[in-house]
């Protein structure tokens, strides 16, 4: 017996979905789109007919109970994936109420002649509900879903369904059963904050990323962020099964050949020469001390070298970064690199309500159009607490593993700053910081009051393939020349002896 040839697998068009989904969706596939009223789901089953249409096939939305035809295609002109023009001819706009008159096998019969009358390569059945009520109740919802669902397959014809409600619903579970791929919208108040999400409850024949993904629903109707965790272990040509095509997979492994310096000699010298390529490094200290500064160095050298830079701030605004550079002798250079063509991408992302899996997808997209070489990251607590606010404290060690592990699969040299909340170096334990277990270099910058003034401290703490000069070394910020490590002569040495009393 000739087996039947595999039906192809066509893109949503939905930012992000295929990849949540493991590759996109079988054509004549029955697609259920489940969740709370005001998650989206109109939305996006909308979004896939107007996908549908800009890739050149055809589409039927057959709007229920919940919502007049009219009023729907109001709502849809507020949204900028609606084509006007699409309307009525590539993508047709019925009501289904007109159809279900007959009972559930005339209504079936109504709806199939339609997909057959426009020939539509996707019918949407949005509010499935209320057809639900109109056949017959639970059974007959069943019933009537799978005879659709299997007669507008014959015709490779892919079906999507909303309906407001979870999938382990009481009632929902046998019409579930039908159902090739079930999409799971959620919607949550967390304090003053509504937090969305997606996941891939089905997916028959495909391998769908797991978990709960970012969402957004604005203008552009809806996005979906994968789950970083999820997209590093399916990239990992390691892990058991087939990972699906991803962006996060890794390119061929690059020499980690030379340094990445900061263009600060005596510091450079310190390191061996700089920061061993392809590493993370990360800088602590109390505010004040210079972190900051001591980035932009770090990330202007490489664009003066010839490395793309992506620099990843949240409280300094692109003014206040360059006011800063200004008191030094880098505010010409930075202004430079930022220019077209100048090496350097500055990220601002506000620091208000971030979302662990938008933050993740927008900073590796941006090291992809850079090709970037080095990353700069100013500063990983706003990361670390976006990780830790977005709904489970438990899932930031397995977040900061993951984005460790992106940034190695494209070779990216990257610096991260932090704040140090304690003040003595007898207290700082490194096992209880998540992102220095991950990284290879550690560099504290420390203050401490010398007759009367503030100096600054510095120390390579850690340095995991390379040897380095573990003394500690005095530096000083002062214009023109921003950050100078002093050498051991130029060391004040009450300095270092009042810093190892604190210490004792």
């Amino acid at each position: 017996m000739e087996m039947p040839s595999p039906r192809p697998v066509e893109a949503t068009g939905v930012p992000g979905l295929d990849v949540a989904l493991g590759g996109g969706l079988t054509r004549g596939a029955l697609v259920m789109v489940v969740g709370p009223p005001g998650s989206g789901k109109t939305t996006l089953a909308t979004q896939l007919a107007f996908a549908a249409a800009r890739a050149g096939r055809r589409a039927a939305i057959l709007t229920a109970f919940s919502e007049p035809t009219t009023k729907l295609i109001g709502h849809l002109h507020t949204l900028r994936y609606f084509d006007e023009e699409a309307v009525g001819d590539a993508v047709q706009i019925l009501s289904l109420q007109q159809l279900l008159g007959e009972g559930p096998d005339g209504a079936g019969d109504e709806i199939v002649a339609a997909a057959r009358q426009v020939r539509a390569d996707l019918v949407v059945i949005d509010g499935y509900q209320g057809v639900r009520g109109a056949v017959g109740g639970v059974q007959a919802g069943r019933q009537f879903l799978y005879d659709l669902g299997g007669r507008l397959n014959l015709l490779g014809t892919t079906v999507v369904v909303t309906h407001t409600s979870a999938p382990s619903e009481r009632g929902l579970v046998a019409e579930a059963t039908t159902a090739d791929v079930i999409v799971q919208l959620s919607s949550v108040l967390a304090g003053v904050r509504q937090r969305r999400g997606l996941t891939i409850v089905k997916a028959r024949g495909a391998a769908p990323l797991p978990g709960r993904h970012g969402l957004t629903l604005d203008r552009a109707g809806v996005t979906v962020y994968p789950r970083i965790e999820a997209l590093v272990a399916l990239a990992d040509p390691d892990a058991a099964g087939t990972a699906p095509a991803t962006d996060i997979a890794p390119a061929a492994e690059p020499a980690a050949i030379g340094r990445a310096p900061f263009g600060l000699p005596a510091l450079d010298a310190l390191l061996g020469g700089g920061l061993t390529r392809d590493s993370r490094t990360l800088v602590v200290g109390r505010l004040g001390t210079g972190k900051t500064l001591l980035a932009l160095h770090f990330a202007l050298d490489g664009v003066r070298a010839g490395e793309p830079t992506v620099f990843l701030g949240f409280r300094e605004s692109p003014g206040q970064l360059a006011q800063k550079a200004d008191l030094f002798a880098l505010g010409e250079g930075l202004r430079a690199a930022l220019a077209p063509g100048g090496g350097l991408t500055l990220l601002r992302l506000p620091p208000v309500e971030l979302d662990p899996d938008v933050l993740a997808a927008r900073l590796l997209a941006a090291l992809d159009r850079a090709g970037a070489r080095r990353l700069v990251v100013d500063s990983m607590a706003e990361i670390e607490r976006a990780a830790v606010t977005a709904g489970d404290p438990g899932r930031l060690d397995d977040y900061l593993a993951a984005l460790v592990e992106a940034l190695r699969a494209r070779g990216i040299t990257s610096l991260f700053t932090k704040e140090l909340r304690t003040t003595l170096a007898a207290d700082i334990d490194f096992t209880e910081e998540p992102l220095a277990v991950f990284t290879e270099n550690v560099v504290l910058l420390r203050q401490v009051a010398h007759r009367g003034r503030l100096r600054r401290v510095l120390a390579v703490l850690k340095m995991n393939f390379s040897d380095h000069d573990a003394t500690l070394r005095e530096f000083t910020i002062a214009p023109p020349a921003g950050i100078r490590v002093l050498a051991p002569f130029e060391s004040d040495t009450g300095v270092l002896a009042d810093l190892a009393h604190d210490d004792a």
